[in-house]
């Protein structure tokens, strides 16, 4: 292909990145998150619980925070339940040393330190694709690095995320950040961004225990990951019991009360029940790190570790108990790992060519039915497009297992080495 042809096409890329994520904007903005109370987010719930902490010593998680946060986010207390009797369902549902992540804005306005998050929350998700990039040695032109980060940032789970205000892309950065520096060899700072992490518990559930193996396995170099993680996190939990005695086990009640709030379940929940899907979820956690056993003396700056670490982080969105898709910016280094392996994939057998095309189809879908809404604004009235405002997300609970299946396909052995 001529230069002139290979610029072509970058542009014509370059302009589907913009299309596209102009009309998911117009669909989240316009039709997913019609209706929704002013001051509904994510954000308010951590805010208001750290400023409490800081500047007044209240609990939290206690019942009367709990309602000044309902208050604010819904415009009426929740009423209690059998699930949750006090009513503190969609409080300050984080670990305590989450306030510890907040704490920087207590001293402003909620509107400035929306400000801060959006801004943070940017940056992060930058940050994340250039690291994820970096690691994969997915070295790009200009161009094409700036459509990639229109796809990213265009996408729904991101789109959510910062619409919500959600903490999950900060922690999606946070898990990036550790792999990172792995791959650098900083085994203390890796340490030390995952225990960070853990203020979104439910992302670590299959990277932490691998960790662990991968550590196990060669002690003696790399046992400052383990004593930097261990000790980070007794430092945040005795921190978290000196500002509040009793939080932990405060959390862990929320806990339960949150899962009935958020309707807490996984795609395996739906598929198996809410008795037996976390034991399908325990069962398919424990044959992806089988299926790794065998790469748990990879180094970090290895092509199959990174391979891992996509497969691990894939098999989390498919496990963790929430059908939100902002979780599934997790899911990025397996998308990432599939676009620099997809001549690999494509010259394979017909079951990982169709693996595969299933992955990016239902990534496509909710661009070009957002597309189909934005199109058809002109012509419908708007109470009919945001009746359809379901349609684009059709195809989110089943990509997490798509990714999986597709990377567990890169894992198995080959004729041809990864990139």
């Amino acid at each position: 292909m001529t230069n002139s042809a290979l610029i072509s096409k970058s542009v014509l890329w370059l302009v589907l990145g913009f299309v596209s994520a102009g009309s998911m904007l117009y669909y989240v903005t316009e039709i997913w998150s019609y209706g929704q109370p002013p001051h509904f987010n994510d954000l308010y719930a951590r805010w208001w619980g750290a400023h409490e902490l800081f500047l007044h010593g209240r609990d939290p998680y206690s019942p009367a925070v709990s309602h000044e946060i309902q208050a604010v986010i819904y415009g009426a207390s929740v009423s209690p339940t059998a699930e949750d009797p006090l009513g503190i369902a969609g409080g300050f549902a984080y670990p305590p040393y989450t306030a510890l992540l907040v704490w920087p804005t207590v001293y402003l306005s909620f509107p400035a330190a929306q400000k801060v998050f959006l801004g943070v929350s940017l940056l992060g998700t930058m940050i994340s694709l250039a690291l994820w990039l970096r690691l994969l040695r997915f070295r790009l032109p200009p161009l094409r690095w700036l459509t990639i980060a229109l796809f990213v940032l265009g996408s729904f789970p991101v789109l959510q995320g910062l619409k919500l205000q959600n903490l999950s892309l900060i922690a999606a950065a946070f898990l990036a950040v550790t792999v990172f520096l792995l791959s650098l060899d900083r085994p203390i700072l890796a340490g030390i961004f995952l225990a960070a992490s853990t203020f979104k518990p439910q992302f670590t559930i299959a990277l932490i225990p691998w960790l662990a193996l991968w550590t196990l396995s060669d002690w003696r170099r790399r046992r400052s990951l383990a004593w930097s993680f261990l000790l980070t996190m007794l430092l945040l939990v005795l921190i978290s019991e000196s500002l509040l005695p009793g939080s932990i086990s405060s959390f862990l009640h929320v806990v339960r009360a949150y899962r009935h709030y958020t309707y807490g379940h996984s795609l395996l929940d739906v598929w198996f029940t809410s008795t037996f899907g976390p034991i399908a979820s325990a069962i398919l956690l424990l044959i992806v790190l089988a299926l790794c056993w065998h790469d748990r003396s990879q180094s970090a700056d290895s092509p199959r570790f990174f391979l891992v670490i996509s497969l691990l982080l894939a098999a989390t969105v498919v496990v963790i108990p929430t059908l939100a898709p902002h979780a599934q910016l997790l899911l990025l280094p397996g998308f990432l790992s599939l676009l620099r392996n997809h001549s690999s994939l494509l010259k394979s057998n017909p079951t990982e060519r169709l693996v595969f095309i299933a992955v990016w189809t239902l990534l496509a879908w909710p661009w070009i039915a957002a597309f189909g809404l934005l199109a058809a604004a002109p012509w419908y009235p708007a109470v009919k497009l945001r009746a359809l405002w379901e349609i684009p997300l059709y195809t989110s609970p089943t990509l997490p297992l798509a990714v999986l299946l597709a990377v567990g396909c890169l894992l198995r052995p080959r004729s041809q080495p990864i990139e």
